[in-house]
């Protein structure tokens, strides 16, 4: 079973987005589901600033997913 919240079907316009790199200040696109991306530019490893697994805590699928993204 695929997570619907996972599942870019069901995905808005701002589950896609860009922050700037910390270091350089390059835009780096993120999903949604990243953990993290590296800046094109410089090469630094930024964390999603807007990663959110707060449905870990109720969905029977939480240990399956968390597995699937280390």
């Amino acid at each position: 079973m695929k997570c619907p919240g996972q599942n870019m079907q069901f995905w808005k316009p701002e589950d896609i987005f860009e922050v700037k790199c910390s270091t350089c200040g390059s835009d780096i696109e993120f999903f949604k589901d990243d953990i993290s991306r590296s800046c094109q530019t410089c090469g630094r490893k930024i964390l999603n600033p807007r990663l959110d697994f707060g449905c870990a805590a109720h969905c029977n699928y939480a240990d399956k997913c968390k597995k699937e993204r280390d």
